[in-house]
C-alpha cells in the first residue's frame, strides 16, 4: 500500500511564487512610459507601446490563470494543514 505524501510547504511556496510573477508582470504595463523621449527614434517607442497595448489581452488571461493557480495551491496548503491536524486531534487526546 503507498502513502500519500504532499510537500505541503512547496505548494505554500509555489503558490507564493505564482502571485509575485503575477504581481511582477501586473506592474510590468506601467514601464513602457517611463522610457518615453528616451529611445531616441520615435518608431522604438510606438513599437514598444503598440506591443503593451497588444499584449493587455493576453496578460489579462495569464493574469487570471496565475491567480486561480496561486490560490489552488495555497487553498490546498491549508486544507492539506488543517486535514493533518484533524486526524492528529484524537489521537493526541488519546494520549
Amino acid at each position: 500500500m503507498a502513502d500519500l505524501v504532499v510537500d505541503v510547504d512547496a505548494l505554500d511556496t509555489f503558490g507564493g511564487q505564482l502571485e509575485s510573477i503575477r504581481s511582477r508582470m501586473n506592474a510590468a504595463r506601467d514601464w513602457t512610459h517611463q522610457y518615453d523621449g528616451q529611445m531616441g527614434a520615435s518608431e522604438v517607442e510606438d513599437a514598444l507601446h503598440s506591443f503593451a497595448s497588444g499584449w493587455k489581452d493576453g496578460r489579462k488571461e495569464i493574469d487570471e490563470s496565475l491567480k486561480a493557480l496561486s490560490d489552488m495551491l495555497t487553498n490546498s496548503a491549508q486544507t492539506f494543514r488543517q486535514t493533518d491536524s484533524d486526524l492528529a486531534q484524537p489521537l493526541t487526546q488519546q494520549a
